[in-house]
């Protein structure tokens, strides 16, 4: 066997385990363009790091809760054509009697560690470790789709000696203005990309629909890219913008020996393509790389994270 071929039998042998032993992770939530969903947060997140800040000497009380609330679900509600609430019961066997559909996903978290400490040489250092626990459940059944443990730990060196939350109790104006609370934002923010934008996350789905024609005469488009240009069913109201990278897939299978799923069903990324030209309901690409062996066809789908980087990666 050549050493080519080696590699490409590895790669795909590679591929097909990755696949089978996530078979029963959860996979990402397809939605097709236009398409809208509910991203319901179950508030107010769980303080159980022990650690709590008050709103004033005259309402004291923890509104750590609160705040990480708030910031969360202001968060969610920038996401494109996602309808962000608050859900309040925290009992997953009521949630599919609510009205939930298929494509809504209920995301719930924890902070379930939030430590710091500061040291004095030369100035001041301060450490911190903020760990949450984030669930996402699916809200037409209830059922848990993944969890996962989201950790924050860093440190940061003043200059100047800084009295760091040296007191208790802890005042909100005071905490909002430390590393500690920029830190828990960072770990928020990566508990909802989780679980938008990761494994088991929202993907709008179109489709390369046809190839863009050139216009006898024309000085935009030259013979040679028009070769490289297609129009897909995705636009502006699905949030499609100039410039961004999309993965061009197609879709695959592999039989197994699993009674339970004898077959899997996948995507593969076969090409990707930048936006060059947007409406509406349609857009313009240009094929920017694409497989030898499997160039774009017409037909084959355009996948894009709702949120988050596109560069064309992710599936």
């Amino acid at each position: 066997m050549k050493r080519k071929n080696r590699q490409a039998f590895w790669v795909f042998l590679g591929t097909i385990v990755f696949i089978l032993s996530n078979a029963s992770q959860a996979a990402a939530i397809y939605v097709d363009p236009g398409d809208r969903f509910n991203l319901r947060l179950v508030t107010p997140i769980e303080n159980n790091s022990g650690v709590s800040v008050w709103d004033s000497r005259y309402y004291p009380g923890d509104v750590l809760s609160l705040k990480m609330s708030d910031y969360l679900f202001r968060k969610m509600k920038e996401i494109h054509r996602v309808d962000a609430t608050r859900l309040v019961s925290d009992n997953p066997p009521f949630w599919p009697g609510q009205g939930f559909s298929a494509k809504d996903m209920i995301l719930k978290v924890c902070l379930e560690e939030l430590s710091y400490k500061k040291k004095d040489t030369l100035g001041s250092k301060v450490y911190w470790d903020i760990v949450l626990h984030a669930y996402v459940y699916s809200g037409a059944t209830g059922d848990l789709l993944f969890d996962s443990v989201i950790r924050e730990k860093d440190d940061r060196q003043y200059v100047l000696y800084t009295d760091v939350l040296d007191a208790e109790p802890i005042y909100w104006e005071k905490f909002e203005r430390t590393p500690y609370w920029s830190a828990t934002r960072k770990a928020l923010d990566r508990a909802l990309a989780e679980a938008v934008e990761g494994y088991g996350g929202y993907r709008v789905v179109g489709q390369i629909i046809a190839k863009a024609e050139r216009v006898d005469g024309s000085f935009t488009v030259s013979k040679k890219q028009q070769d490289r240009l297609y129009h897909i069913n995705l636009g502006q109201r699905d949030s499609v913008k100039v410039g961004d990278v999309l993965a061009v897939t197609r879709a695959s299978s592999v039989r197994t020996i699993a009674p339970e799923t004898p077959e899997l069903h996948f995507p593969q990324i076969v090409a990707r393509v930048r936006v060059v030209f947007v409406k509406d309901n349609d857009a313009i690409v240009e094929i920017i790389k694409e497989s030898k062996e499997g160039p774009v066809q017409l037909g084959d789908s355009v996948s894009m994270p709702l949120s988050g980087k596109r560069d064309g990666r992710g599936l």
